[in-house]
């Protein structure tokens, strides 16, 4: 069996409103790296949106679609990956990403992603769905997220505050494994 050797990128998970393609950009523009948000690789790949394909091939069909940008991934080396809130969350998934490089979970405290996910468009998963139900779902998945190499929570800090807090987790997890 061919050993596999780890790749340098950095992953980004975490639950919707956590800041992943906003500090994603950032956290890029500083490192000089390119950056890749897997839900602009489903639209771009699908040719619609993502609520489109949530109308037209519901959720399995969008699970799905993050399948095969997992593999696509796969090709990218030395570059800040953002990914969708639910594609952490089935088997296996974290372990790939992990394979991809280092991951990282944005997390926070779950009322103020909730609030940050509704200002910033549509979002098939909230949709129709009461607080107690995104609880639900937020709890459901937060032992994937769990499973990242490094957590930073992000309750109450800007994009630059998350950046800067990232890169020093990063800076320290290298320093412990020299």
């Amino acid at each position: 069996m061919p050993v596999r050797m780890p790749r340098d990128n950095i992953v980004l998970v975490g639950f919707m409103g956590a800041g992943k393609s906003v500090c994603g950009r950032l956290l890029a523009r500083r490192l000089g790296r390119c950056f890749v948000e897997t839900d602009d690789m489903i639209v771009v790949r699908e040719g619609r949106s993502i609520p489109e394909i949530f109308r037209t091939g519901g959720e399995a069909r969008f699970r799905a679609l993050e399948a095969e940008a997992i593999e696509l991934l796969r090709l990218k080396s030395g570059e800040v990956i953002a990914t969708g809130g639910g594609l952490p969350c089935r088997a296996g998934r974290m372990e790939a990403l992990r394979d991809l490089g280092t991951t990282v979970w944005l997390a926070g405290d779950l009322a103020m992603l909730s609030a940050r996910a509704r200002r910033t468009g549509q979002r098939p998963m909230l949709a129709g769905r009461s607080a107690e139900a995104i609880e639900e779902l937020y709890r459901a998945r937060e032992p994937y997220y769990r499973q990242a190499d490094v957590v930073v929570d992000t309750t109450g800090l800007g994009p630059d505050q998350v950046v800067a807090r990232v890169l020093t987790a990063l800076r320290d997890r290298d320093a412990a494994r020299v």
